[in-house]
């Protein structure tokens, strides 16, 4: 005998759930539960070069993913966390998209470069600095493209100071800072230094 209409919805939501359930548990997660590099705190950061010949991305347990980096390849990586840092391969310049924890004594830190000074370059964005005989300067431009077809763009040039924190530039309501970190400088603003999604924010390489 054919079941009620009533009973066939309820046997339908009730299925619902588990196959949400089934469909999260089976959708990668490219990070192992490690947040996007750029929400972290970026006087928190430290760069890494891989010392074993196979270092594999756990989540924050130790639980191995499929992801893994080879000796020598390099990592930006957040702050130690029991043992463990979230970490993030950086390929040509470019934090990749696939990453997670590891174990502190599987990369070594790499220092801070003590050179500022020179051209740099992120996927969209320049900076250039240089040294006067008062002040350290900046100038530097960042494009995005718009669903139109276009380039929204964004320029900035004046003085850098420091306080015991980032390098910081101040000007005409566009603030950018800036951390050197290894060999890189991660940069961020205020979202008001150019037009519309534009942005000096992420990974910068030193470019000669």
């Amino acid at each position: 005998m054919p079941l009620p209409l009533r009973s066939l919805v309820t046997l339908t939501l009730l299925s619902l759930p588990a196959l949400n359930g089934a469909h999260a548990q089976t959708t990668p997660d490219p990070l192992m539960g490690c947040p996007d590099w750029m929400t972290l705190n970026p006087s928190e950061l430290r760069a890494a070069r891989v010392t074993v010949n196979r270092a594999v991305f756990t989540d924050a347990s130790g639980r191995p993913g499929r992801a893994s980096v080879a000796k020598d390849d390099l990592l930006l990586q957040g702050p130690a966390l029991n043992g463990r840092r979230c970490s993030y391969p950086v390929k040509d310049g470019v934090p990749t998209r696939v990453g997670g924890h590891l174990n502190t004594m599987l990369a070594q830190n790499l220092p801070t470069s003590p050179a500022l000074s020179g051209r740099w370059a992120a996927p969209r964005a320049e900076l250039s600095l240089t040294r006067t005989a008062s002040a350290w300067k900046v100038t530097g431009n960042a494009t995005v493209p718009t669903p139109g077809g276009s380039v929204s763009s964004g320029q900035i040039a004046g003085t850098l100071t420091r306080q015991g924190g980032p390098w910081q530039y101040r000007q005409d309501g566009c603030e950018v800072n800036l951390w050197p970190v290894g060999p890189w400088l991660v940069a961020a603003d205020n979202g008001a230094c150019g037009g519309l999604n534009v942005t000096f924010g992420g990974l910068y390489t030193r470019r000669r």
